[in-house]
């Protein structure tokens, strides 16, 4: 009996060692896979560049349906197509870019594709940082927060697209931070808007603008020193104040700059001056934007032989937005529990040719002043996904009604 103990006991021993060896060799092996798994995200020198943590991935679409009362008739656009990629290196080193894709096509100068953002973020301090590479100038408010669930309507602001240029991005850099708990401060060196030879508007009955605008300025990040434009910094800032004891923000935007030595050619180098003052409001179901925006041009009169056309000498636009959500998340059960309804009206009142220089040979300044109601609705069934619909009717200077009022209707996500 005591023989057949101690063979028991043997084998045991035996077995307990053969499976410590294999649980070894085991972990051995996992232990070398997981280091070939580490060397995989690192590059020459083991230096680590890149890991799905730190990386993130988003974007925002929208498409829209137009039908004009104009020769236009109806257009099925999918307006927009724009990814996001950012990576965070370390606690206070991050990158941020933007890929925009419109108009599904590129031909005969129809569709863009562009590089709307690119640039590195440094915030050393929690209340101050640095930009650098290719940012979105902060101008107003659809400049700044335009994706499409952000504001109502199926079209952006025609304030924040003849007179705040949106969406506006140029090559620069700067600082951003916090003065106060409640001031927000934004300052960046960027390229200079720029006329060019040959630049005219090209626009709707309904605008009829024939000067050229802000919009055609823009340089987009590009600057070289044939077109003269690597050698004008533009200064563009903003402050954002927020009310204390109201749900009220407050925002003033400034920009300046020389228009780009290639205009010294035609005898003057003007200078450009935007300003521009918004107002947010939110309380429960009510909602108010206000926006007022001019850019004043020195020496317009000069510029005939390059743009080819009379140029004004200051342009100017503001508009007024109310909207009530009917309902919204948690108003309803079921399939709409998540899901928002809201109404709007917006009055929009802008002028292209507000101030034009004495040598101006066009009589009909008056064509250029635009007044414009959009009534419409705005469907979240999620938060970051908006259905629209609106419509828009124009008036002249003279408050007579122009025979080319607009029906939308679209669709724009993000994530």
């Amino acid at each position: 009996m005591g023989l057949a103990a101690w063979i028991l006991f043997g084998s045991a021993v035996a077995a307990f060692a053969a499976s410590s060896e294999e649980l070894e060799r085991r972990v051995d092996v996992l232990s070398r896979e997981i280091e070939e798994l580490k060397k995989m995200g690192k590059g020459a020198g083991g230096v680590e560049y890149g890991s799905i943590q730190k990386t993130r991935l988003g974007g925002y679409m929208e498409m829209h349906y137009l039908s004009t009362q104009s020769g236009d008739g109806e257009n099925l656009d999918f307006h927009r197509y724009v990814m996001y990629v950012g990576h965070r290196f370390n606690d206070w080193i991050q990158f941020h870019s933007e890929l925009e894709f419109e108009h599904s096509f590129i031909r005969d100068r129809q569709g863009e594709f562009e590089l709307e953002q690119a640039y590195l973020e440094f915030t050393p301090k929690e209340n101050f940082g640095i930009r650098s590479g290719v940012i979105v100038v902060p101008m107003g408010v659809i400049n700044q927060f335009h994706e499409p669930p952000a504001f109502h309507g199926v079209e952006r602001p025609t304030v924040d697209n003849l007179i705040i240029p949106s969406t506006w991005f140029a090559a620069g850099a700067g600082f951003f931070g916090s003065l106060t708990e409640n001031l927000k401060y934004q300052v960046y060196g960027i390229n200079s808007l720029q006329f060019i030879a040959g630049q005219n508007d090209n626009t709707t009955p309904a605008i009829n603008l024939g000067t050229v605008s802000i919009r055609d300025l823009r340089q987009k990040q590009f600057g070289s020193e044939s077109n003269g434009n690597v050698f004008d910094i533009g200064i563009a800032a903003r402050l954002d104040y927020a009310v204390e004891r109201y749900p009220l923000n407050l925002g003033f935007s400034y920009y300046g700059g020389d228009a780009g030595d290639k205009v010294s050619d035609s005898g003057g180098k003007p200078d450009i001056t935007g300003l521009a003052f918004d107002a947010r409001y939110k309380q429960d179901r009510v909602e108010f934007v206000g926006e007022w925006a001019q850019f004043d041009i020195d020496d317009a009169d000069k510029l005939r032989t390059l743009t080819g056309t009379d140029q004004a000498k200051q342009l100017e636009g503001w508009y007024a937005q109310g909207a009530y959500w009917l309902f919204q998340p948690g108003d309803r059960a079921g399939l709409l529990q998540d899901a928002g309804l809201a109404a709007f009206v917006r009055f929009e009142d802008y002028d292209t040719a507000k101030k034009m220089p004495s040598n101006s040979t066009n009589t009909a300044q008056n064509n250029r002043d635009r007044e414009q109601w959009v009534y419409g609705f705005t469907f979240k069934p999620v938060q970051n996904l908006a259905v629209k619909v609106d419509y828009t009717s124009f008036k002249d200077a003279d408050g007579t009604a122009i025979d080319n009022d607009k029906f939308n209707a679209g669709i724009g996500w993000q994530f």
